[in-house]
């Protein structure tokens, strides 16, 4: 009788194990990372920075905790269907990720809810003009650091001599 006992609360506790690790997984996975208004393109110069409006959503069941992390995205993309010139990996853009007026990496985001961060966007001195950068948004969800939610931002660097 005692093993039968030590067995189902042995099953009971494999079972539980599963359930949480699944639960996480899936409320990770259940996020969505989005700019506000489908505004991913924007243009910036050395003299006149820009911010995204970033949206990240919650869909699950209960509050996750995010680390946004920024990099230069390093592939192809198109605008308006056509292959924009490309800033190189030699040309980084700065940026900034702003919560409540403060620069902060982590953004927690309630169950069902939706979280909004301004990401900063400024172009250091010396970089070409007339040329695109990807911006590659990443939320990582401190429950499953494996179901991160990406975004694409598209950023333009104008002349500041021709506005």
């Amino acid at each position: 009788m005692r093993s039968t006992t030590f067995g189902a609360f042995c099953m009971f506790i494999f079972l539980a194990l599963i359930f949480s690790t699944s639960n996480a997984i899936a409320q990770s996975r259940n996020s969505e990372l989005k700019v506000t208004k489908d505004r991913d393109r924007r243009s910036a110069n050395e003299l006149d920075p820009t911010q995204y409006q970033m949206e990240l959503v919650n869909n699950g069941f209960s509050s996750q905790t995010y680390q946004i992390v920024v990099n230069n995205y390093e592939g192809t993309f198109t605008v308006k269907g056509r292959r924009p010139q490309l800033l190189g990996a030699s040309n980084p853009i700065n940026t900034a990720v702003i919560q409540n007026k403060i620069r902060n990496n982590t953004i927690t985001v309630p169950a069902r809810s939706t979280g909004v961060f301004l990401l900063d966007a400024s172009v250091p001195p010396g970089t070409p003009v007339n040329k695109w950068a990807g911006l590659e948004v990443r939320a990582i969800s401190n429950a499953c650091p494996d179901g991160s939610v990406i975004k694409l931002l598209k950023l333009y660097v104008s002349d500041p001599t021709e506005e």
